[in-house]
């Protein structure tokens, strides 16, 4: 049987590869542009998580194997994300923020909920290619959480809501669901942690082969003369 993904989550990732091959280059050049539409403390926290980004994530590292092959790990983004917060406070919103800017420069689709994401969404949207960040009303809200190809949810809410919502999605089909979760929504103590950036995306390893023809059968062939 085939399921029919909400057209949010289709969009999402159809446009996802896209977003993601631009790198954290890339994607920060197009986000900076948006930085001055938002109020002091949300662009704070908005620079703050692109600058970690550029810190935690953005270089490839490059380890040399013991037959010559490099090794290569990078990062990439995980799928279409969902952002909200059970919390309307001042404070909370600036953890909202932070949040769509940490899923966004990590390489993910975005949709956001509700007349606050709505905000957050119109201040983005024009700078970013279309269907990278999207809204939805809170009445879509569990259509989108029970999406089969839903990556990840970042959420601002207290224990007992985390726990409800981590049952729910243990219990879902498809995708495994990665749920992100702030519960202090004053000093967002999780949102501003350098590690916060890397719930947010997947380890890439590529192994290059860069010794010459024969070469592994050569250390082999050194190895056999020791028996």
């Amino acid at each position: 049987m085939t399921i029919v993904q909400p057209v949010q989550i289709q969009v999402a990732d159809k446009v996802f590869e896209a977003w993601d091959s631009l790198g954290v280059q890339g994607r920060d050049e197009l986000l900076a542009r948006t930085l001055t539409l938002f109020p002091e403390a949300q662009r704070k926290m908005a620079v703050w998580q692109i600058a970690n980004a550029q810190q935690e994530i953005a270089d490839t590292l490059t380890m040399e194997g013991p037959t010559g092959e490099n090794n290569e790990l990078s990062t990439q983004g995980r799928g279409a994300f969902l952002c909200l917060s059970n919390d309307e406070s001042d404070a909370a919103t600036v953890g909202l923020v932070g949040q769509v800017f940490a899923a966004l420069i990590a390489g993910n689709p975005v949709i956001t909920v509700g007349l606050k994401g709505q905000e957050i969404m119109d201040k983005i949207a024009t700078s970013v290619p279309e269907g990278v960040i999207q809204n939805i009303a809170e009445s879509a809200l569990d259509s989108i959480v029970e999406a089969n190809n839903l990556a990840g949810i970042a959420i601002l809410c207290d224990d007992a809501a985390a726990q409800v919502l981590n049952q729910r999605l243990a219990a879902k089909s498809g995708l495994i669901c990665q749920l992100v979760i702030e519960n202090d929504s004053q000093n967002l103590t999780t949102i501003a942690a350098p590690h916060y950036i890397l719930r947010f995306v997947t380890e890439r390893a590529i192994s290059i082969n860069t010794t010459a023809i024969g070469g592994n059968a050569t250390l082999l062939e050194l190895g056999s003369l020791d028996e």
